[in-house]
């Protein structure tokens, strides 16, 4: 499969792979690798099939366009137009495709001769004779008396012969072997336990931060400057949760970042700071960290670690609000 790829600010450039499935996006592994920001790691799969080439979707944010058009899975002719994000790819047509030769370029061999005239492609129905079957043929007349010799024939294939098909190269055997691999990865990777539970932390932590501000607002009687700075705390707050759990649900390397900063904070509050501690200890695995950057870690199988931080993370959290129910009462 050959393609040209352009991108938004004018770079162009053809590509060439050999066998019969393209893996297309960001990831580093990927066949095509897009260096755009709205393309996903995995952003789509080509493959070769018996009945043309097709395109479908892997699961990408942004989604994919044929000729200006969004689609899920769709077939792909010589000069369409596939575009992902901002960069445009357009399916070139083989190299080495199949010539059909005409009549006007077949010659007989010359150990059978033929009697009388035939012409190729002519109306007259006279097949070719073997010289056995044929009577003797007249003398040829001498060469000065000939008239003028006929240019020679452009040399072609013998008579009755097919056309040769053009040959494909083969894919290597490693090829062959690393297809499946790369239509399994194709898809997303897989959201692990502990990353979804913090997700689903920061959502309910939202509608209780808020709830809290203007709980703790109202009970110190706060004029209306206080009111303002509180519902000021309350937006940020709803803002920050609502952004940690958008962002983790969706493996950005940037969520894992901040999360790892807000949880160095936790340490510092008295009854989350054991929770706090898991989080930073998780968030700082190798494993983590390469989920989040490549989405590569399920290649190795999932996490056997991951039920125990997640059912570590659930036992702090509950100690830390103990604790601080206990701390209210007793204050």
């Amino acid at each position: 499969m050959r393609f040209e790829i352009s991108y938004q600010g004018g770079t162009t450039h053809e590509v060439e792979l050999p066998g019969h499935l393209c893996v297309v996006g960001r990831d580093p592994g990927c066949d095509i690798v897009l260096n755009d920001a709205k393309c996903s790691r995995r952003h789509a799969v080509i493959e070769e099939t018996p009945e043309g080439v097709t395109v479908r979707d892997s699961g990408s944010a942004n989604g994919i366009y044929v000729n200006g058009k969004k689609v899920e899975n769709a077939p792909l002719r010589p000069g369409d137009t596939l575009r992902m994000g901002a960069v445009k790819l357009r399916l070139l047509p083989e190299i080495g495709e199949t010539v059909i030769v005409g009549p006007e370029g077949l010659n007989f061999d010359a150990s059978v001769s033929v009697s009388g005239p035939t012409q190729l492609g002519g109306d007259t129905g006279e097949q070719p004779v073997p010289e056995a079957a044929a009577p003797p043929a007249p003398p040829a007349p001498p060469p000065a008396a000939s008239a003028a010799p006929e240019a020679p024939k452009p040399a072609g294939p013998r008579a009755g012969s097919q056309p040769r098909p053009a040959v494909r190269p083969r894919p290597s055997p490693e090829r062959e072997a690393r297809e499946p691999r790369e239509a399994r990865h194709a898809r997303p990777p897989a959201r692990p336990a502990t990353v979804t539970l913090l997700a689903g932390l920061w959502a309910l932590f939202v509608p209780l931060a808020v709830a809290g501000v203007l709980i703790g607002a109202a009970r110190l009687s706060a004029g209306v400057v206080g009111w303002v700075l509180a519902g000021a705390l309350a937006i940020a707050l709803a803002g920050l949760g609502t952004a940690m759990a958008l962002g983790l649900r969706a493996m950005a390397p940037w969520a894992r970042h901040l999360q790892i900063a807000t949880a160095a904070l936790g340490l510092l509050v008295c009854p989350f700071t054991l929770a706090a501690a898991t989080v930073l200890l998780y968030m700082t695995r190798p494993e983590v960290k390469t989920a989040f950057e490549g989405g590569t870690a399920e290649r190795r199988g999932p996490d056997s670690a991951e039920p125990t931080f997640a059912l570590s993370l659930v036992g702090m959290l509950v100690l830390g609000l103990a604790l601080l129910a206990i701390a209210i009462l007793v204050l």
